[in-house]
């Protein structure tokens, strides 16, 4: 795998993961006990539909990114979708991270340096 496929790769996994962290702040402000009117409305209003574009968009960047690298190879680097939404998670959202999470995190980044990209 080329520098330009790992970038790629890379821009797939931080959509994806920006996308999740956006759901995630977002639905602290829907509003969900008066009715589908307003949840509809506190949806569009907050980050949501950003967040929506990102997570359902990280998809169509993978396609592209599959015609060139082979899928085992682009599979593994979507493991580090998961580590960035549980540091991004601590950093944007203030959650605890434990030292098991700090520990898959590690596991998920030796991993992919031992498969060899």
């Amino acid at each position: 795998m080329n520098s330009r496929e790992f970038l790629l790769l890379l821009v797939v996994v931080t959509t994806s993961a920006s996308g999740q962290l956006l759901l995630r702040y977002g639905a602290k402000s829907w509003i969900l006990r008066d009715g589908l009117l307003q949840f509809a409305l506190s949806f569009i209003k907050g980050s949501a539909p950003l967040a929506l574009l990102l997570v359902l968009g990280a998809p169509f960047l993978y396609w592209q990114v599959l015609k060139t690298v082979p899928l085992s190879r682009a599979y593994a680097v979507t493991a580090l979708t998961g580590v960035l939404i549980q540091f991004g998670g601590r950093f944007f959202l203030k959650e605890r991270l434990s030292r098991r999470v700090v520990a898959g995190a590690l596991l998920c980044c030796a991993g992919i340096a031992v498969w060899g990209l």
